[in-house]
């Protein structure tokens, strides 16, 4: 039996900004949350649709940039699925760019959508900057 302890999942940069959940051993990767786990969290449900973009970008807010300003580029998206969020728009603005993706909202269709950045990949083994502790005493 795999057993889950209680964690702290810090989705912001300050104090407060955390939500705790239950996880295993595998779902953290060097005191980071996995990206498989991260969607668990923060998105009720995910539906691939790779062409949404092509069909109805001009409905679309970018809500986190995919612009990397430190090295000028904009960042590739080789999946993209809408989304329902798990959280408010905030929490999930700071958790998806945490995550490394890119968040839009569709606004003549009132949906969300995720951009992924990685391809190839299991989820499972991509770590997030989405940082994890142990909440209280779980030994």
């Amino acid at each position: 039996m795999v057993e889950e302890k209680l964690y702290k999942i810090y989705y912001g940069d300050k104090e407060e900004d955390y939500v705790t959940r239950y996880l295993k051993d595998s779902d953290i990767i060097g005191g980071y949350l996995s990206e498989s786990k991260a969607f668990d969290i923060f998105y009720d449900a995910m539906i691939m649709s790779n062409n949404y973009l092509q069909n109805n970008y001009d409905n679309l807010d970018y809500l986190v940039s995919g612009y990397n300003e430190e090295e000028d580029y904009y960042v590739d998206e080789y999946q993209v699925f809408i989304i329902e969020l798990a959280y408010d728009e905030e929490i999930s603005i700071k958790a998806t760019e945490k995550m490394g993706n890119t968040l839009y909202y569709d606004n003549k269709n009132e949906v969300y959508l995720t951009g992924i950045t990685d391809l190839g990949t299991s989820r499972t083994i991509v770590p997030t900057d989405l940082r994890v502790e142990k909440e209280g005493n779980n030994e």
